[in-house]
C-alpha cells in the first residue's frame, strides 16, 4: 500500500507539477503549525506574566502575539489555498493524465476487454481516473502532514521531559501498525467486491437505459432488476460493516493507549507546575495542545483508512498501463494484392478452454465475394475478429498479401478491411461524424459522405450537421434500422479492398434487406467481400461459400455445388426456405416471403 501511495505523488508531479509542488509546500507549512502554536503560546503566556510583573517590556508580548496570530492566519487560510490548488491540480490531471489514459485506451489490444483478470482495471480506468488519483494523493499528503505535526509536537514535549515523547512514540508505533492491519482488512474487502461492483454498475445502467427499460416495463421486470441491485448493495453494506466492526478492534487499543497517555500527561504537568518545575505558560500550552494531539491521532487513522481504499486505483493504473497494445506503424504502405489465407488456424478466447476454431484453412482472392455460413457458435464472427486483428490465432497462420497478419499495422489492416458488425455502435455524434468514422480523412468531403449514405439506403431528410441520439438537447433519436443504415454507410465510405458484412441487415425488414443487397451487389463489383448472414438466400451473392460446423470448415463451394452435395449447407438452406413456403397463408409472413423472393430475384440479376 505504501508503494501505491508514493506512486500517486509521482503521478501528480508528472502530470500536474507546479500546483502539486505548491500543494506540498503548503501542506508542509500547515504541518508545522501545531508545534509552532504550542511554542508561541507558551512564550506569549510567559511574556504576558513577565509584563504584568514588570519584569519584561511589552515588546515581548507583541512579538509572541504577532507570531501566534501569523500561525493562526496560516491555518485559517490553508483551506482556501488548498481549495484553489486542488482546482488547478484537477484541471491539470484532467488535461494531461486523462489524455494519457485515453491514448492507452485507443492503443489497447482488443483482447484485454474480454480478459476477466484485467477487466476490473480497464473498467476502473474508464471512470474518472484523474479524480481517484487526486483523492489518493490528497489523503496521502494529509496523512504525512499529520505525522510531521505529531513529530514536531513531540519535539516540543521533549523540552519538558524526554519521557513525554518516548512514551507517545512507543504507543504510536503499534497504533500505526493496527491502522495498517485495519487498512488490509478494508482493502481485501474492496478486492473481493470488484465483481459485485461490476454487477451493481451493470444493473443500475439497465434501469437507466432506454432500450432495456422499454423491455423491462413491457415484461414488468423492472422491480426484479431493482430488487437484485438492492440485494447486491445490501450484501456489500453488510460485508463492509462487518469488516469495519472487525477492524475496529484495532482501534480499541489506540483509544485506550491515547487515554492513558493523556492522563499521564495531565497528572505529570500538574505535579511539575505545583513543584515549580515548569512555568504557567508551558503548562497552559501543553494542556491545550493535548486536544490537538488526540485529534491528529484520530484523523491520521481515518486518513490511513482512506488511503487504503484509494490505493486500489494506483494498482489498477499500473496494471492498465502495462496491458498489451496493438502494433504501431500507421505510416506503413497499404497492402498490395491482399490475398487472404487461413492456414490451419486454431483459436480459443482468453481464459477459456473451449476451442472456437479447429484447424481452419481457406483462401480468399482479391475481389472475391465469400459467405461464411454455419450455425450459431460455429466460429464465423471469430474469423472476422481475427481478420480485423482484434485477436491473434493460438496456432496456425493468417496471411494478408503474403504477410503474416501479426506484422501488419492497424492502418494496413484498415486499407484491407472495412466492417459492418452485427453489434454495430450508435455514436451520439453528428450524422457527418457518424459516417466519417469509416474514413476520418473524408470528414469534410460532403459529396463522399452523401454518396455513402445513399448507397446505405439512407433516405431521411436530415442535414449532415444534425446531432444524433439524446446526448444533445437537439439530438434526433433513430430507430434500430436507421442506425444500421448509418453503420452500413460508414463501412461503404472506406476505400478498403474488402468489406466485411457481419449480419449487416439484422435490424432491417426483408424488403429493405433485399434493397440493401442490391446496393452491395453494385458496390462490390470492384471490391471483395466476406459476408456472414443467417438468411442463406443472401449467400447466393457469393462467389464461394465456406460452411463451418463446430469450428471446422466442412464444405466449400458455390451455392449450386453445395446444394448438390446434400450436406450441412443444403439441409440449412432447405430448412430455412420452408419457413417462407409454409408461411404463405399468413399475411405478415407473406410479406416476409415476398421480401425473400425479391432478395432471390436480386441475386439472380447479378
Amino acid at each position: 500500500m505504501l508503494k501505491q501511495a508514493i506512486r500517486s505523488v509521482g503521478v501528480m508531479l508528472k502530470y500536474a507539477r507546479v500546483p502539486t509542488l505548491l500543494m506540498l509546500l503548503g501542506q508542509l507549512a500547515l504541518s508545522v503549525e501545531p508545534p509552532l502554536g504550542i511554542y508561541f503560546t507558551k512564550n506569549l503566556v510567559n511574556a504576558i506574566g513577565a509584563y504584568i510583573g514588570h519584569t519584561a517590556p511589552l515588546s515581548g508580548v507583541l512579538v509572541w502575539g504577532a507570531l501566534l496570530v501569523a500561525v493562526m492566519l496560516v491555518s485559517a487560510g490553508s483551506g482556501l489555498f488548498h481549495g484553489i490548488m486542488g482546482i488547478y491540480m484537477q484541471r491539470a490531471l484532467n488535461r494531461n493524465f486523462t489524455a494519457v489514459v485515453l491514448e492507452k485506451f485507443k492503443n489497447l489490444d482488443y483482447a484485454c476487454f474480454e480478459n476477466k483478470e484485467v477487466l476490473n482495471s480497464v473498467e476502473r480506468m474508464g471512470s474518472e481516473p484523474h479524480m481517484r488519483i487526486y483523492y489518493l494523493f490528497s489523503h496521502t499528503v494529509n496523512a504525512l502532514s499529520m505525522l510531521i505535526s505529531l513529530a514536531g509536537t513531540a519535539l516540543v514535549f521533549t523540552q519538558i521531559s524526554v519521557w513525554f515523547s518516548v512514551i507517545y512514540f512507543v504507543l504510536l508505533a503499534p497504533m500505526l501498525w493496527f491502522d495498517f492491519k485495519n487498512m488490509e482488512v478494508i482493502q481485501k474487502l474492496w478486492n473481493t467486491e470488484m465483481p459485485n461492483w461490476r454487477r451493481r454498475t451493470y444493473l443500475s445502467a439497465l434501469l437507466a437505459d432506454k432500450n432495456a427499460e422499454f423491455e423491462l416495463k413491457v415484461f414488468g421486470a423492472s422491480r426484479f432488476i431493482l430488487t437484485k441491485w438492492k440485494t447486491i448493495a445490501d450484501n456489500f453494506r453488510r460485508d463492509y460493516l462487518r469488516a469495519r466492526i472487525g477492524a475496529s478492534k484495532y482501534g480499541v487499543f489506540r483509544v485506550l493507549a491515547l487515554a492513558g497517555w493523556a492522563v499521564y500527561m495531565i497528572l505529570s504537568m500538574i505535579h511539575r507546575l505545583s513543584g515549580g518545575m515548569v512555568d504557567i505558560g508551558t503548562f497552559i500550552a501543553v494542556i491545550t495542545s493535548m486536544g490537538t494531539v488526540l485529534s491528529l491521532s484520530s484523523s491520521m487513522s481515518d486518513s490511513f483508512s482512506q488511503v487504503s481504499e484509494d490505493c486500489l486505483i494506483m494498482r489498477h493504473f499500473h496494471i492498465f498501463m502495462n496491458l498489451p497494445e496493438v502494433p504501431k506503424g500507421d505510416d506503413m504502405a497499404p497492402v498490395q494484392n491482399p490475398r487472404i489465407v487461413f492456414d490451419n488456424v486454431c483459436f480459443k478466447y482468453p481464459n477459456s478452454d473451449r476451442p472456437v476454431l479447429k484447424g481452419v484453412s481457406f483462401e480468399i482472392n482479391p475481389g472475391e465475394r465469400v459467405a461464411l455460413v454455419g450455425e450459431n457458435g460455429a466460429g464465423k464472427s471469430t474469423i472476422v475478429k481475427l481478420l480485423c486483428g482484434l485477436y491473434h490465432p493460438d496456432s496456425g497462420d493468417i496471411y494478408i498479401g503474403g504477410v503474416p497478419i501479426g506484422k501488419l499495422s492497424s492502418s494496413q489492416l484498415r486499407s484491407v478491411f472495412s466492417v459492418v458488425f452485427q453489434d454495430f455502435c450508435s455514436y451520439e455524434l453528428t450524422l457527418r461524424e457518424n459516417v466519417a468514422l469509416g474514413s476520418i480523412d473524408k470528414l469534410h468531403d460532403d459529396a463522399a459522405l452523401k454518396s455513402a449514405l445513399a448507397r446505405g439506403l439512407w433516405t431521411e431528410d436530415i442535414p449532415l450537421s444534425a446531432n444524433l441520439g439524446k446526448l444533445e438537447e437537439d439530438g434526433i433519436d433513430l430507430s434500430g434500422g436507421q442506425w444500421q443504415r448509418i453503420a452500413v454507410s460508414r463501412s461503404l465510405l472506406s476505400d478498403s479492398a474488402f468489406i466485411i458484412l457481419d449480419e449487416p441487415t439484422a435490424a432491417l425488414d426483408p424488403l429493405a434487406e433485399s434493397r440493401m443487397y442490391e446496393t452491395f451487389q453494385s458496390v462490390l463489383q470492384s471490391r471483395g467481400c466476406v459476408m456472414i448472414s443467417h438468411r442463406l438466400a443472401s449467400a447466393k451473392l457469393a462467389d464461394k461459400i465456406i460452411v463451418l460446423d463446430e469450428g471446422r470448415v466442412v464444405q466449400t463451394g458455390t451455392h449450386e455445388v453445395l446444394m448438390a452435395q446434400e450436406g450441412l449447407y443444403s439441409r440449412m438452406f432447405t430448412a430455412q426456405s420452408a419457413w417462407y413456403t409454409e408461411g404463405e397463408g399468413d399475411g405478415d409472413e407473406q410479406g416476409q416471403g415476398r421480401g425473400e423472393d425479391r432478395l432471390q430475384t436480386a441475386v439472380h440479376l447479378r
